[in-house]
């Protein structure tokens, strides 16, 4: 199963640089503020945080911090997130943010997030609850099963609570891009694709104008490594040095996406990309990064995966690739790839 890596962010965070931070991320679930529909209860990043999310494709979600004891006060807060979110194009869900201890909004919660609810989904969009493990057992129970579930748990262990959509698994996380708050950001495991998840791979790059002639399937494998790289290479259609330096930087890029490895991305295989690699494989059935990387790989060796998505996902076409290019060069036919495949593919 495909786990998307999501952060959660607040003015805490202070200013985040999106460009960098977005390599490393599959979305975000951004607070857009707290408590009652007051301007001065606004996130003060909300906007710039929304604002590059949207510039950059990045697909996310919004949270607000519930103070609420009251219906009125309910109500308030869903008219808080309607006039921030006006005018964005979420991704994920608005999430009700169930934490305050206090007695009156401990009382409120349940009847409270319904109230929330209403509003917001008859306004067009999806609600989530975010709670900790013991405010789902203890306060909420299943009486909000019907709204997506955003859990918080700081453990190895997932919640012990049923259908979590979002495992937020601790408040110390590390992406690159963020500073603020002693570098530490919120980070979860995301096991539904709200997204839409897979994206058509980008479109070609036509300020590296290709050339007629080669291999019509590595010229694509060209194009698309110049995207997912950046590599910059010749877009020919043959095989020569400057692309199979453009395969070491495919496969890094893929093993930083899916394993942060953090490894520099330069075309050269050394001990640190060995490491990363490790005994990693994938197979049909999967979607992440390092299988966007595999069908590239076999593109710029002249084999066609029937297409080329971000994060890829293992079909039969690409199934079919792996096993053709086993075959042909002396590899345990198996249609799974390892270790042995990668550094043939990359050679």
């Amino acid at each position: 199963m495909k786990t998307f890596k999501i952060i959660d962010v607040s003015e805490h965070n202070g200013r985040i640089d999106w460009e960098q931070a977005r390599k490393y991320i599959d979305g975000a679930i951004i607070r857009c503020g707290y408590g009652m529909d007051q301007k001065n209860q606004d996130d003060k990043y909300w906007k710039r945080n929304a604002d590059e999310c949207t510039r950059l494709g990045i697909p996310f979600g919004v949270y607000l911090y519930s103070y609420a004891d009251t219906d009125t006060k309910s109500r308030s807060e869903a008219a808080h997130v309607l006039r921030c979110i006006k005018g964005y194009k979420l991704s994920y869900p608005v999430y009700y943010d169930l934490e305050e201890e206090k007695e009156g909004t401990r009382r409120q919660a349940v009847r409270g997030a319904r109230i929330f609810a209403d509003i917001v989904e008859a306004a067009g969009y999806q609600v989530g609850i975010y709670a900790n493990e013991n405010w789902y057992k203890t306060i909420i129970g299943s009486a909000l099963d019907k709204y997506t579930k955003w859990v918080a748990k700081y453990s190895t262990k997932a919640p012990d609570v049923p259908n979590v959509d979002i495992w937020q698994y601790t408040s110390s996380g590390s992406v690159p891009g963020l500073t603020g708050n002693g570098g530490k950001v919120d980070v979860n495991h995301c096991y539904r694709d709200f997204s839409g998840g897979r994206k058509p791979a980008p479109k070609p790059d036509t300020s590296n104008p290709a050339i007629s002639g080669g291999n019509a399937v590595i010229r694509d494998g060209q194009i698309h490594c110049n995207n997912f790289t950046g590599a910059a290479i010749l877009v020919d259609g043959y095989d020569g040095p400057k692309t199979r330096k453009g395969a070491v930087m495919v496969l890094q890029t893929g093993i930083n996406q899916d394993y942060r490895a953090g490894l520099v991305v330069d075309g050269i295989w050394g001990p640190a990309s060995e490491r990363a690699l490790g005994s990693h494989y994938v197979c049909k059935g999967e979607c992440q990064y390092m299988v966007t990387a595999l069908e590239i790989l076999l593109m710029l060796k002249g084999y066609n995966p029937q297409g080329v998505e971000c994060p890829g996902s293992f079909g039969s076409g690409l199934d079919a690739a792996v096993r053709a290019y086993q075959r042909d060069h002396g590899l345990t036919v198996d249609g799974i790839a390892g270790r042995n495949t990668f550094m043939s593919l990359i050679a």
